[in-house]
């Protein structure tokens, strides 16, 4: 099997290993993680904390003057502490911060998925439109060539001037320069596609010039009005403003007073040896622990005033983030009804260039046309079909990028984009 064969890849199979081994991606998800362990950690605050210490202490006496005996002695001691909150007014504000946390980290996932596929449609686009525009570079470079060719003909026979001779020498040079652009812009757009996928790519798909496309049609008040109720910034903004004012409670709570049960056990045996001869003790404590904060030198009331602030500022970013979906829906629907009558008008150039290479093609059999004049049509072929093709790939991924604001993003939109792709 070929090297262009094993690096070939369809929209769907690049899609399928963006979602695999994009590393923002798996960021995000590893990020969300974090935030179910938080939640966790926070939820286990409420637990008993229990401790046990043990030690053991041998005492050697190297010089004694007093009454009674003393030779060498050790001493064993063991101690267990248990507390249990009973009554913390902000751990129930935390536990609800962090449960937002966790809502903001699952939503932001949802939402970088959408932003993958999209990506990947995106980059896709671009590969193909640069590898036809380095096919349509080429052919331009090749008509650069047969034109100096000829001009060296016309030169020699004293039938051109040389700074006429020149100037097809700078048309040569520069197409080359255009070439060398286009390919790089390529060899750049796989380069990208790597960093996505970690995949390299060599063969892909290209517009099916006989598809029909769907007329889609929007109506602009019912996507605002889905995407305000539904869409990830959104809810991600209120999730922020959820965040923000059970940080406000938290803080404000911490005011209140603390209640623990506190219960502890110490055992001490201290061998033969002491002054008073081996002993034992065993004591149990069991009493109610409570702490009332009276003065902090005003910290938690400059940290209620922080957190009020903030939350101030997630109302207004709320507000902010509303407006601009507003905004982006009315130009991307709006962009979308562009596109369409551009598709239209490239499509009927397409058509027309076609039409006139055939006439050229027949035309140089005939012996109207010469070989350059058939390149020349050649070119204007391939060029509006380009730029026909790539009008139809922004149409595409234009309505995708709608889609956005009213579901998710998924395969099955990958594949059907991928049916208007053939090889």
């Amino acid at each position: 099997m070929s090297i262009q064969a094993v690096n070939a890849a369809d929209l769907v199979d690049v899609y399928k290993r963006a979602i695999e081994q994009n590393n923002d991606y798996k960021l995000i998800q590893n990020n969300k993680k974090i935030s179910e362990t938080q939640y966790d950690q926070t939820s286990s605050t409420i637990f008993p904390e229990i401790n046990f210490s043990a030690g053991r202490n041998d005492t050697t006496i190297e010089r004694y003057v007093g009454p009674g005996s003393n030779t060498n002695y050790d001493t064993d001691s063991y101690n267990l502490t248990l507390r249990q909150p009973v009554f913390r007014l902000s751990f129930f504000d935390e536990l609800e911060k962090s449960k937002f946390q966790l809502d903001k980290s699952s939503t932001y996932e949802l939402y970088h998925k959408k932003i993958v596929g999209i990506k990947t449609v995106e980059l896709y686009f671009e590969l193909i439109n640069n590898k036809n525009k380095v096919r349509e570079y080429e052919e331009k470079f090749n008509l650069a060539k047969k034109r100096l060719n000829a001009a060296e003909k016309l030169f020699v026979n004293g039938s051109i001037t040389r700074t006429e001779y020149i100037s097809f020498q700078n048309e040569l040079e520069s197409s080359k320069i255009s070439k060398d652009i286009v390919e790089n812009a390529l060899d750049s757009t796989r380069a990208d596609i790597y960093l996505f996928t970690g995949k390299r790519i060599a063969e892909i798909h290209n517009v099916n010039m006989e598809i029909k496309l769907a007329n889609k049609i929007y109506n602009i008040k019912e996507v605002i009005r889905t995407a305000l109720r539904s869409f990830e910034t959104i809810l991600m903004a209120n999730q922020d403003l959820s965040i923000s004012r059970s940080d406000l409670d938290s803080n404000k709570s911490q005011h209140y007073p603390t209640l623990d049960i506190v219960a502890s056990y110490d055992y001490i045996d201290v061998s033969e040896g002491t002054r008073f001869g081996a002993n034992k003790r065993e004591a149990s404590t069991v009493g109610i622990s409570l702490n009332f904060p009276i003065y902090q030198g005003g910290y938690q009331s400059a940290r209620v005033s922080e957190s009020r602030i903030k939350f101030e500022n997630a109302s207004i970013k709320l507000e902010q983030a509303k407006r601009e979906l507003e905004i982006e829906i009315i130009d991307s629907i709006k962009n979308l009804e562009i596109q369409k009558g551009l598709i239209h008008i490239d499509k009927i150039k397409y058509q027309n260039a076609n039409e006139s290479f055939i006439a050229a093609k027949k035309g140089f059999m005939g012996g109207i046309y010469t070989d350059i004049e058939v390149q020349e049509s050649k070119i204007n072929l391939i060029s509006t079909k380009n730029k026909y093709i790539s009008t139809v790939l922004s149409y595409l991924l234009q309505d995708l990028n709608i889609k956005k604001y009213t579901n998710d993003i998924d395969i099955l939109d990958i594949q059907e984009i991928n049916s208007i792709l053939i090889w």
